[in-house]
């Protein structure tokens, strides 16, 4: 009776093994005509006019109790190693620029707020990517190195400098103004650390040998070019899995739960990561 049920249970697997898979080839088969498909989509691409600076230090300020609100945003913006310095035009320029290089190259039609008449008149197929926000976080972020000699761990903590870019990016079509999406995506940086544990095997001391490569301005203007560049083929994804979506649901097919990630430049397409596509906000 054993061996009956589970040679039952393997039969039901392997269709759903089968299944999937036959769902996969068709989703994959489909995601390739979208990558391939000449008609670009005409796309307006709104930048916010600042950045928003964020200093999550107010622990290094002692005592702020007596302080409002904005006394204490204005100390810790004072204080920051980072944020004070960083010019939103430079970076939100940089930012844009490489949003709009990739969008272009993965095949929209990409108009600024100066081409709004040649955009309004393009294509019935139409959207605006509105960049409701970003924002610049500065942080500690704590890391632990920890290794094991004789039964014994060890660890060292470090505090390292961090800075977050967070965005938000509100998608609509120019024919179903009512319908606004928002996303939101991060991306941070720290200090680099590196080091290693050095166990003397005459005394049994243990120390820990590292160097830190401090971050610098320069790395936080690269962090918000690497967001435009990245988040250009988070937009992209999202609209190659719900092309997907229609696809399979005209031709009646169960669609899998994989949402697909397109690497433009290896021309590779594969189950995106956690970290390699955009959250949807709740309305």
């Amino acid at each position: 009776m054993i061996n009956v049920v589970f040679k039952r249970l393997i039969s039901v697997v392997t269709i759903i093994l089968l299944f999937n898979l036959f769902s996969c080839t068709i989703e994959k088969k489909i995601a390739k005509e979208f990558i391939e498909n000449d008609s670009t989509r005409s796309v307006l691409v709104i930048p916010p006019d600042f950045v928003y600076k964020t200093s999550l230090k107010d622990y290094e300020e002692g005592d702020t109790a007596f302080m409002d609100e904005w006394e204490l945003d204005s100390l810790l913006y004072e204080n920051s190693l980072f944020l004070k310095y960083v010019i939103d035009s430079v970076f939100l320029n940089d930012y844009y620029v490489n949003y709009c290089y990739e969008l272009e190259k993965l095949g929209f039609e990409v108009h600024d707020q100066d081409s709004m008449v040649a955009f309004l008149s393009g294509k019935p197929d139409s959207y605006i990517f509105h960049m409701a926000q970003i924002e610049l976080e500065e942080y500690i972020m704590p890391i632990i190195e920890k290794e094991e000699f004789d039964e014994y761990l060890y660890y060292q903590v470090f505090n390292l400098n961090a800075i977050n870019v967070n965005s938000w990016l509100e998608i609509s079509n120019m024919n179903e103004e009512e319908k606004k999406f928002l996303f939101f995506s991060s991306l941070f940086l720290t200090d680099e650390l590196e080091g290693y544990f050095k166990y003397n095997y005459f005394t049994g001391d243990v120390k820990f040998k590292y160097s830190i490569d401090t971050l610098l301005l320069d790395e936080v203007y690269q962090l918000g070019e690497l967001a435009g560049y990245l988040y250009a083929g988070y937009t992209f994804d999202y609209f190659l899995n719900l092309y997907i979506d229609k696809r399979m649901e005209e031709e009646e097919n169960r669609r899998s739960n994989i949402y697909y990630h397109y690497n433009r430049e290896r021309n590779y397409l594969a189950p995106a990561k956690e970290d390699e596509k955009f959250i949807p906000m709740e309305d």
